[in-house]
């Protein structure tokens, strides 16, 4: 579903769809340095500050509205969900009011979190 925002230039839903009747806006991250290096609970708290300001702009901006949104967080290793629900216990509650935080573990998936752009110029 192709969603249209008033006014427009501002932050986006990566997707909408619809759970038992409720439609849910869906923005999607991943938490990761460059290089692969430690992803830090001070890196969590910028990357998730600036998530859900973005998603907070994009459900009042959205012509469609939603129930609520998900922001699925993309990690490459364990410790990552750790250092993800510190920083979440940390941000401020009207950030993250009317957002349900998801993160997803891929272990053995290094092409999630490479630029494959940049993989095909070498």
């Amino acid at each position: 579903m192709e969603v249209s925002y008033f006014p427009e230039g501002g932050s986006m839903t990566d997707y909408v769809l619809d759970i038992f009747g409720k439609r849910i806006g869906v923005s999607v991250t991943r938490a990761m340095k460059k290089n692969f290096e430690q992803f830090t609970i001070e890196n969590a708290i910028v990357l998730l500050r600036k998530k859900l300001k973005g998603i907070n702009q994009s459900s009042k901006n959205t012509m469609i509205k939603w129930h609520k949104q998900i922001l699925h967080v993309w990690a490459f290793e364990d410790n990552a969900v750790d250092v993800l629900l510190i920083a979440w216990s940390e941000l401020e509650s009207y950030l993250k009011s009317n957002t349900v935080l998801v993160v997803t573990v891929a272990t053995k998936s290094k092409e999630l979190f490479v630029d494959q752009k940049a993989l095909k110029n070498i």
